[in-house]
């Protein structure tokens, strides 16, 4: 069959069509290719800055940990000791009664053990030196014992007695930093009890910062 002329005119412009919609997706592909090999050789990008800032204690943003100040107060009592809860109905504030004491913050929770009163006191030494010093004047006949590590550095030091009006106490100090937890029993084993169930520290490490 003879071809028409204007069939050939028609391939043609067909075959034209087909060359502006190829070319231009052609040419997209290789520009994608580029910019994707650009992106997986470039290096990364510097995350110094954004890890700069440290989260305190309190919430507070500093450059560096040693910028956070220590915990004080009853919300820093509550960080060093997760397991003293301020808002209770069984614990209240009790060192305008212990002045003697000169801590900077004293707080008293009671609860009971199968039926038996448990008091823990959560305090706030003014200093950890001088309040390990009287502790070790108050606890003289009494028992001590140091919590370490594993690599063997002091975590806390614990005085434990009977007490003469009766009852038993414990005392808990940590040997860095001046914050104590004292609980105070009927018996031997509810003092012991408590102290292993309720009470619960804070890593030394993060203690100021979070």
């Amino acid at each position: 069959m003879t071809e028409e002329p204007g069939d050939r005119t028609l391939r043609r412009l067909a075959r034209g069509r087909t060359s502006l919609v190829v070319l231009p997706l052609a040419v997209a592909l290789v520009v994608t290719a580029a910019l994707g090999a650009q992106l997986l050789w470039a290096e990364l990008p510097d995350t110094d800055a954004a890890e700069a800032s440290t989260l305190c204690w309190d919430g507070a943003q500093v450059d560096d940990a040693g910028d956070c100040g220590m915990p004080t107060g009853p919300r820093g009592l509550r960080w060093v000791f997760p397991s003293f809860r301020p808002g209770s109905d069984d614990c209240r504030d009790v060192r305008a009664q212990h002045r003697e004491l000169g801590r900077r913050t004293m707080w008293e929770c009671e609860f009971e053990i199968t039926g038996s009163p448990i008091v823990i006191t959560y305090s706030e030494l003014a200093s950890g030196k001088v309040g390990r010093a009287a502790l070790e004047l108050e606890y003289a006949d009494g028992q001590r014992r140091t919590v370490k590590a594993k690599d063997g550095t002091p975590l806390r030091h614990e005085w434990r007695r009977e007490l003469p009006s009766g009852g038993f106490e414990v005392t808990v100090v940590y040997a860095a930093h001046p914050y104590a937890v004292q609980v105070r029993a009927e018996e031997r084993a509810l003092r012991e009890a408590a102290l292993r169930s309720t009470v619960r520290y804070r890593d030394p490490e993060t203690m100021s910062s979070r």
